[in-house]
């Protein structure tokens, strides 16, 4: 009678694990992917501020001045400013992601790949615009 029971017990365990455990990984699945569209967003937001803004101060002329706030998501290895782009390299699960987006003039400086917010100043020159955290 007693090893009825425990082979009960053993079944029903093993029932409720198979169950579970493809949950469990598809739910951690679900999550991760959820995780990374988040820090994709987040940086196009932050892309798609900080080019406006340089578009919007550069056709003002010098020395208009713009302080904008952005939220930097976690994840990003490099944020570069060559070409007249700004560009956001994102690691994912699934390798890395570029955000980027086109300005009309060259951007000048560097900002912290950290995450968090930051207040940035965007500064109109005659042929650039200057940009740094505050």
């Amino acid at each position: 009678m007693k090893s009825q029971a425990a082979l009960e017990y053993f079944t029903i365990v093993t029932v409720g694990l198979v169950i579970i455990i493809p949950m469990i990984i598809y739910l951690n699945d679900a999550y991760l992917s959820y995780k990374d569209e988040n820090k994709i967003s987040l940086a196009r937001i932050a892309v798609d501020k900080i080019s406006n803004s340089a578009n919007w101060v550069f056709s003002q002329g010098p020395p208009a001045k713009i302080k904008i706030e952005v939220s930097l998501p976690e994840g990003i290895e490099s944020i570069s400013f060559a070409n007249n782009t700004v560009n956001f390299r994102i690691r994912t699960k699934s390798g890395y992601t570029d955000v980027y987006k086109e300005t009309n003039m060259p951007i000048v400086g560097n900002i912290s790949t950290d995450s968090g917010y930051y207040i940035i100043s965007l500064v109109a020159f005659d042929d650039y615009v200057g940009i740094s955290v505050v």
